[in-house]
């Protein structure tokens, strides 16, 4: 019987869509639910006999999720493929080593394309790869005396055999925690919060079958995207003030998410994580 508790993940971009490359990296998962997802469709006519007539496969893909803490070395991987865009590297100043990763989400031309990733799953009775895998929705969640958990749906385009790569490791790093993180609403600092959700939504358009995708549907492309948040903090008069000069009058207000490690890159420089809303 295999145990759930000895399943491994692995992943990789993608640098051809539905290609499945040489895992890149191998992470500790909490659940995860990647499964092969076929149409299939009985033919429809009469048979005279005592059941329907036969049924055939008429559309494959995939779909998968997966839950996990959130790592400095590993998120960056998953807010990449969900928003599309990285910047280049840049050297934090002061340090010789710490870099700073930007991402940003594509546009709207026919060329703005989401990257996609390969995930390897091992169950041990047998290891599957899930091509073709782009973000749907990608869910942080903070409670209090808890780590940054992350819930990622994906859509992909098949299941087949995977390899698993030997050699990666999970890995070392500490995840961020509830006590590291902080929120900014219209640039100032919210005191006293005790729960935090944030919710990017790709809402990725992909049921579209044509002639040329076969049995396959047409990569999936980002529809009208959704980004929530939800935070609760103390009641206190601050606290009031965001709902009425915010909420009620329906104003624009930019929102910031910071989580810095307990762990550093080098001597007062630790690993950080930065979402910002305008």
């Amino acid at each position: 019987m295999a145990n759930g508790n000895a399943v491994k993940v692995q992943f990789a971009v993608e640098t051809t869509y539905g290609t499945v490359p040489t895992m890149a990296k191998q992470i500790r998962i909490a659940s995860e639910g990647f499964k092969y997802s076929p149409e299939k469709k009985d033919e429809g006519l009469l048979t005279g006999g005592k059941s329907s007539g036969r049924v055939y496969t008429t559309s494959i893909k995939a779909d998968g999720s997966l839950s996990t803490n959130v790592r400095p070395d590993e998120v960056g991987y998953l807010i990449g493929t969900a928003l599309g865009a990285e910047g280049t590297p840049a050297l934090v100043v002061g340090s010789t080593g710490a870099y700073k990763h930007t991402f940003t989400s594509i546009g709207n031309a026919e060329t703005d394309i989401l990257p996609s990733l390969s995930f390897v799953v091992d169950r041990i009775v047998e290891a599957y790869a899930y091509a073709g895998c782009k973000v749907n929705t990608l869910s942080f969640n903070a409670q209090p005396g808890d780590i940054l958990k992350v819930d990622v749906s994906l859509v992909g385009k098949d299941e087949v055999v995977g390899t698993v790569q030997t050699g990666l490791t999970v890995s070392p790093l500490l995840p961020f925690r509830f006590a590291n993180g902080s929120v900014k609403i219209g640039g100032s600092t919210v005191a006293d919060i005790t729960s935090l959700k944030f919710e990017y939504n790709n809402n990725l358009s992909a049921s579209t079958q044509t002639m040329s995708t076969g049995l396959y549907f047409k990569e999936p492309q980002v529809g009208v995207r959704d980004i929530k948040t939800d935070v609760e903090v103390e009641y206190t008069s601050a606290s009031d003030a965001i709902k009425t000069n915010y909420f009620k009058t329906d104003d624009d207000v930019s929102l910031e998410i910071n989580f810095t490690s307990t762990e550093e890159i080098e001597e007062g420089f630790p690993y950080s994580m930065k979402i910002v809303i305008l």
